[in-house]
C-alpha cells in the first residue's frame, strides 16, 4: 500500500500540480490524459528508485502503466522474478 500512495503523490506532483483529487489506484491514467507515453519514462525512473526494481524495455508498454494498480502489479511481478532469479 505504501508504493500505491507514493505513486499517487508522485503522479499528482509531476502531472497534476499536486492535486490528488480523484486520483485513485485504479484511475485510468492514459484515458484521462493524466500521463502520456513520454511520462512513462518518468514513472520508470521513479519505480526504479523507489521500488528498487529493474524495469527492462520489454516491460515498458502502456498496459503496465495504465493505472497505479497496474504499476504496483508490475513491481510485484518484477520483484517476484528477481527473487526467483536469485534463488536459481
Amino acid at each position: 500500500m505504501m508504493l500505491t500512495n507514493q505513486l499517487i503523490q508522485h503522479i499528482a506532483q509531476q502531472f497534476l500540480d499536486g492535486d490528488t483529487d480523484g486520483l485513485e489506484h485504479d484511475t485510468p491514467l492514459f484515458e484521462l490524459n493524466i500521463v502520456d507515453s513520454a511520462a512513462i519514462f518518468d514513472l520508470v525512473d521513479f519505480l526504479k528508485n523507489e521500488a528498487q526494481v529493474e524495469i527492462k524495455m520489454q516491460d515498458i508498454y502502456p498496459e503496465n502503466f495504465a493505472s497505479v494498480a497496474a504499476m504496483v502489479s508490475l513491481v510485484e511481478r518484477l520483484k517476484g522474478s528477481q527473487t526467483e532469479g536469485e534463488q536459481a
